[in-house]
């Protein structure tokens, strides 16, 4: 498969995972979300024609098929257009509470597409009799019995969507917590080696260099502080990881040495205040020390910047360490399984609308994340 094919499938791909969502910001290609929707405008108008034929007495020439799949577009697209009002219109809180479920959130899911295809229905039989002086034998509108049969139809299409999407949004619940179970086996697999080697070095400096071991332990201690916060909740500020990151970097300067070790944090005040699921930012810091600098005979840095583009966080942690190609002349060489957590953990709350991406920079590596993230307050201006 062409590169191009392949960049074609991953749009749709993406816009898919996103379709049956509410969000204020559109990220994903407008033609992605018209094929989509012209698939459903192709699918619906078969379908019902082929139970026509089969179960029924309905005869099928061009002109009809015509009109079907035309009423079919012109529906589809109706739904597709009330939807993205919906978007505009509402508030980032609205959205979020309908994209968590329940049933507030079902019939409203269900109830939009039936009020949409009636409304529409009668639009569309209202101009094809006025512009085309086409009569229309059977709408909806005729009888008691064809109203009826078109709401059994639309009632049973929206429940069946109902119900598909609830199993969705539970497998994607259980899928969050195992991966969420995970990332704290995982924690508590790396915490008592990262903390038995920083209260052995604490004691190894009591003696030789006192001011230095109590600078570690306050620098220890703080990390221990905002690492249990983090810990203790589903979601936290950026402000928060930022402080659990800078505190583990405070306390590698010192075991490392202030001279083979420095960073810099360049974020803006109000990107601060974004939150973000826990422990996503120090995994790829730790990494960049331990994997990149520690085994560094002169050391590096580290840098920490963030941007909001589009509704995505864009969080980058760069260092100028040895580098992708360089695992065998690693201090400790990985085995990605934070890395991968993070992956999990993203496309179990985020689908396909966030990433992480590891590439080589130009000297060491560069790990960029980005996930959606809700609009700050109007008051708050984002570079």
């Amino acid at each position: 498969m062409s590169t191009a094919s392949q960049r074609l499938l991953a749009e749709l791909a993406y816009a898919h995972a996103r379709y049956f969502r509410l969000y204020k910001r559109r990220d994903e290609k407008l033609w992605a979300r018209f094929a989509i929707s012209s698939a459903f405008a192709i699918f619906f108008p078969s379908f019902f024609m082929t139970i026509g034929v089969v179960f029924g007495n309905t005869k099928l020439d061009l002109p009809s098929v015509l009109v079907t799949y035309l009423l079919g577009f012109f529906i589809a697209f109706s739904i597709h257009g009330a939807y993205r009002g919906v978007e505009l219109l509402a508030s980032e809180v609205l959205l979020a509470r309908l994209n968590r479920g329940g049933w507030k959130s079902g019939l409203f899911f269900a109830g939009v597409p039936v009020l949409v295809m009636l409304l529409s229905f009668w639009i569309f039989i209202q101009l094809l009799r006025l512009v085309a002086e086409v009569e229309v034998q059977e709408t909806p509108f005729d009888s008691a019995r064809a109203a009826g049969r078109f709401l059994f139809f639309m009632l049973m299409f929206s429940l069946v969507g109902t119900y598909l999407s609830w199993q969705s949004s539970r497998r994607k619940a259980l899928k969050l917590q195992a991966t969420e179970a995970q990332l704290l086996r995982l924690q508590a697999q790396i915490e008592p080696h990262f903390l038995f080697n920083s209260l052995a070095a604490v004691q190894s400096l009591i003696d030789p260099s006192p001011e230095r071991a109590k600078r570690m332990l306050e620098c220890f201690t703080d990390y221990l502080r905002a690492s249990l916060a983090i810990l203790r909740s589903e979601s936290c500020t950026l402000e928060q990881e930022l402080q659990a990151a800078e505190s583990y970097l405070a306390l590698m300067q010192i075991r490392m040495g202030e001279d083979r070790l420095s960073y810099e944090i360049a974020i803006a005040e109000p990107l601060r205040r974004l939150r973000l699921p826990p422990l996503l930012l120090q995994p790829l810091v730790e990494n960049a020390v331990t994997h990149g600098l520690e085994g560094k005979a002169e050391g590096g840095r580290v840098r920490i910047a963030a941007s909001l583009q589009e509704g995505l966080l864009k969080l980058r942690v760069e260092d100028d360490g040895l580098g992708l190609r360089a695992s065998q002349r690693r201090a400790r060489p990985g085995n990605g399984l934070a890395l991968k957590n993070i992956r999990e953990r993203l496309a179990a709350r985020h689908d396909n609308a966030a990433g992480l991406v590891v590439t080589p920079g130009e000297s060491g590596c560069v790990a960029e994340l980005s996930l959606p993230v809700h609009q700050p307050q109007e008051e708050e201006k984002l570079p």
